[in-house]
């Protein structure tokens, strides 16, 4: 197994449209997906919702991911795939910041239901976009390697408790935006490769 991740790491390393997909996969493991720990903090702290109500909140994801997925089957062609995957991730990294600034629960579910649909154009498009960049006989590889590169989000997690813990759920969640969406900026050479594999 380990020779397989091995294989597909060197083969990443010489295509740029893999490594236009990888680099935005690890950038919204790291400072988007992990701001799903600060919902039942801001939902508590700064919404003073009950566990009922935290569940519901916290369950607005779920039914926007649904919607969104459903969309993406129904109606997004190969033309469409670049701009789903990386404009999902700018969508997500910029609403989530207005759950963090909702001063009610209505708008921070709202805002949760939007981070739901952003949420479903990343994972659907990540997986399509490697499955076309890739040969077929190498796909099995890559996508080990693209499990390596989900699992980064390990890292965004302790960035924003310790934010959480020093600054508040609310602030660490509008700096864990920042930080992505300045990432998304910096690495702009890398991911404008992307379109190539749709």
């Amino acid at each position: 197994m380990l020779a397989h991740i091995i294989e597909g790491l060197m083969m990443a390393r010489r295509d740029k449209r893999l490594v236009a997909v990888l680099t935005i996969t690890v950038t919204y493991n790291v400072f988007g997906w992990p701001f799903t720990s600060m919902i039942p903090v801001i939902g508590q702290d700064s919404l003073h919702l009950s566990p009922g109500g935290i569940g519901i909140l916290a369950s607005m994801t779920g039914v926007g991911s649904f919607i969104g997925a459903a969309a993406i089957a129904l109606w997004a062609r190969p033309r469409h795939f670049t701009g789903l995957y990386v404009g999902a991730v700018l969508s997500y990294m910029t609403v989530m910041m207005g759950v963090a600034l909702a001063p009610g629960a209505f708008l921070a579910g709202s805002s949760l239901l939007a981070t739901g649909l952003a949420n479903s154009g990343f994972s659907v498009m990540q997986a399509t976009l490697i499955y076309l960049a890739a040969p077929a006989a190498m796909r099995s590889r890559l996508y080990g390697v693209l499990s390596l590169c989900i699992g980064s989000g390990l890292l965004g997690f302790v960035n924003i408790g310790l934010m959480a813990q020093w600054l508040g759920a609310p602030h660490a969640t509008i700096i864990s935006g920042i930080e992505g969406l300045t990432v998304v900026a910096l690495t702009w050479r890398w991911w404008r490769e992307i379109g190539s594999a749709a």
